[in-house]
């Protein structure tokens, strides 16, 4: 009677780190055969290979992205496997960590690996000793092999070779020297990008003409036939372009520069202009950045409209008789980053902003559940405190009797008169605690507590309000005319009645919320008052506004009596021309150029910006874009748009 074997699936796995599938017999085929060969050795023993093919050509052992491996692992967890061959263990993975991980994927699958080159049972604790010692000593090659690459990239770089990496515009590489060569039509980019700048400063205006004449970053296809680039020009986009020193026949290296192998694209002059010119535009110090202040609200602030997080600025009034007050502003980070402004909220006032979400919050915590809960969680921390106060009280009357009856025994006085007064004061602090615990607060007082939240507010430290305001909500949206916040209930449900009982307030249970989150929905209206874009309520809203102005004419209203003064200087002549007059007034040569610019608005649209009557559209961001000579074109983009 023949003795039936058990059937053991086997797959083979292979990897080599450089890509040879252009060899007709390659590394990856001696792996495979090699395995192919012990499988059959082992055919008594009821082995048979699966036909699928598990080969990475061209990837890492130092980490386990990689498209063949994932699909083993697939396979492994759906049962498809018994044993995987390696023709080395260094094939499935050169760092420990991810080796032991792996090992611990296969034994829960009650998989087993063989490597065909070395002998290897991790049935023994010998074995499982001696693969790991193998696995480390894998990952000290990797470390050393990483480590000699790093040396040589950075001796060729300071011999001012190309090193490879991502295609920069204005070159291609040499595949015979690997070398760059200039190419013609993309230089010709480069060098309009750096005189633009010159021009007018500001890389937001650059990337935007760049656009409008129709250039597109580098486009280029990796070895994997993935394509990048060929898409517009965004702010960062041109930064990267004008702080790189390749343009100037320099190979970068850290925070080191060498003279390269290659011909630049940009004299040395032109670089130093850009340079001072971002420094001047810079006014700030390195490594600090305005959007770098801290607010409670970092990490839930969403822009309704791109999906995008807000974060958060400042514009200061430089009048020379002002307080030098700073006006606080939410951004919207993706619009900030393009070249042209889509976003409908762009900047929003942080103060507006912030005064709602408060209000909301008290609303929220007067709630009868909220106010239940919390006064029954802090009848419980009360509780709690008082079996603390207690035992440490009964801890220290024992040290004190213990105190007292060495101090009878005739042991050092002072040393224990000493203790004795310590433990006397401790026990007097904590009696003081048990007393103040003892004045129970009632719901009321809760009530007249969230009344103040404001003041409450005011008092906590930066790392109190975001600690509070994360606990309470999940997300806030804004939007152009609405605000949407997400507030985490967990199971509360009938905070939805109660919120429901203010009719401004839209409440309701998202799909996706798994019944732990509310949503309101809060009605906004923005304005323009006094030259300022303001949030407020409907009920703000429909208040008159005052005719007196607190904050002066607006910032366009003052650009524009600045450029007809500017103008009557050159008309009298009183300068030759723009260049004397920025260099007599000590202005930006630019900044004179875009505020003259405003002269040729319509009439009547002037007359609006002077009587603080201009719509949101008909800003002086919006009129530092091209805008049209036509007086009626204007008219159609202006106050149409504002219109509808």
């Amino acid at each position: 009677m023949t003795e039936v074997k058990n059937i053991k699936r086997c797959a083979v796995y292979t990897r080599i780190s450089i890509e040879a599938s252009e060899h007709e017999f390659n590394s990856l085929d001696a792996q495979r055969e090699s395995a192919e060969n012990y499988i059959k050795s082992q055919k008594e023993n009821g082995w048979v290979i699966l036909p699928e093919h598990y080969d990475d050509d061209g990837y890492s052992g130092g980490n386990t992205e990689r498209p063949a491996l994932k699909r083993l692992l697939s396979d492994v967890e759906a049962g498809k496997i018994d044993i995987i061959l390696l023709y080395k263990m260094d094939r499935l993975s050169r760092s420990l960590l991810d080796f032991m991980k792996l090992t611990e994927t296969l034994e829960q699958h009650n998989v087993s690996f063989v490597s065909v080159t070395q002998d290897i049972n991790t049935s023994t604790s010998a074995g499982r000793m001696m693969l790991n010692i193998l696995m480390t000593f894998s990952e000290f090659e990797r470390a050393v092999i990483a480590d000699r690459v790093r040396d040589r990239v950075a001796g060729k770089k300071r011999r001012g070779k190309h090193c490879g990496g991502p295609p920069v515009l204005g070159y291609d590489v040499d595949p015979k020297n690997i070398k760059l060569i200039i190419n013609s039509d993309e230089a010709a980019v480069v060098r309009e990008a750096f005189i633009l700048y010159t021009q007018y400063g500001s890389a937001k205006e650059t990337a935007h003409r760049l656009n409008g004449m129709g250039y597109r970053t580098k486009a280029w296809t990796s070895r994997k036939n993935v394509h990048h680039g060929g898409e517009k020009f965004a702010v960062d986009t041109v930064y990267r372009m004008l702080n790189n020193p390749i343009y100037i026949g320099e190979v970068r290296h850290k925070d080191q520069s060498y003279p390269g192998e290659h011909e630049a694209i940009i004299d040395r002059q032109l670089w130093n202009l850009v340079h001072e010119l971002m420094k001047e535009n810079t006014p700030v110090a390195a490594g600090y950045h305005k959007n770098n202040i801290t607010s409670p609200f970092k990490g839930l602030l969403r822009c309704g409209h791109c999906g995008g997080a807000f974060g958060i600025s400042y514009a200061r009034n430089n009048k020379k008789n002002s307080d030098n007050r700073r006006y606080m502003y939410y951004l919207c980070i993706k619009d900030e980053d393009r070249a042209e402004r889509r976003c409908p909220l762009a900047r929003i006032p942080a103060g507006d902003i912030d005064r709602m979400i408060l209000e909301q919050m008290a609303r929220i915590i007067k709630t009868p559940s909220m106010l239940a809960m919390v006064y029954n969680e802090l009848r419980a921390y009360e509780n709690q405190k008082r079996k603390t106060i207690k035992q440490q009280q009964r801890e220290l009357e024992a040290k004190r009797e213990k105190i007292r009856k060495q101090m009878l025994a005739g042991d050092d006085p002072a040393e224990l008169r000493r203790q004795f007064a310590e433990t006397e004061d401790k026990l007097a602090r904590l009696k003081s605690q048990t007393e103040e615990l003892g004045r129970e607060q009632s719901v009321h007082d809760l009530l007249n507590t969230c009344d103040s939240i404001g003041a409450i507010w005011e008092e906590l430290f930066p790392v109190e309000r975001y600690r509070l305001v994360h606990l309470l909500f999940a997300r806030i949206r804004i939007f152009s005319d609405h605000m949407i916040m997400d507030v985490k209930t967990d199971g509360l449900k009938s905070l939805i009645r109660e919120l429901g009982t203010d009719e401004s307030v839209t409440v309701s249970n998202p799909e996706d919320g798994d019944g732990k989150i509310v949503r309101l929905t809060i009605p906004l209206i923005m304005r323009r008052r006094h030259g300022r874009k303001v949030v407020l309520s409907p009920e703000e809203a429909n208040q008159a506004i005052p005719e007196v102005r607190e904050h002066g004419l607006s910032a366009l209203a003052l650009h524009l009596a600045r450029a007809y003064a500017w103008m009557e200087m050159i008309d009298s002549g009183k300068v030759a021309s723009i260049t004397e007059l920025a260099r007599q007034i000590d202005f930006d040569k630019t900044c004179v150029i875009r505020d003259l610019q405003l002269l040729s608005l319509a009439p009547d649209l002037q007359k609006l910006a002077a009587e603080g009557r201009e719509p949101e559209t008909l800003s002086l961001a919006r009129l530092r874009e091209p805008f049209p000579d036509d007086w009626e074109e204007q008219r159609m983009r202006f106050l149409a748009t504002a219109a509808s």
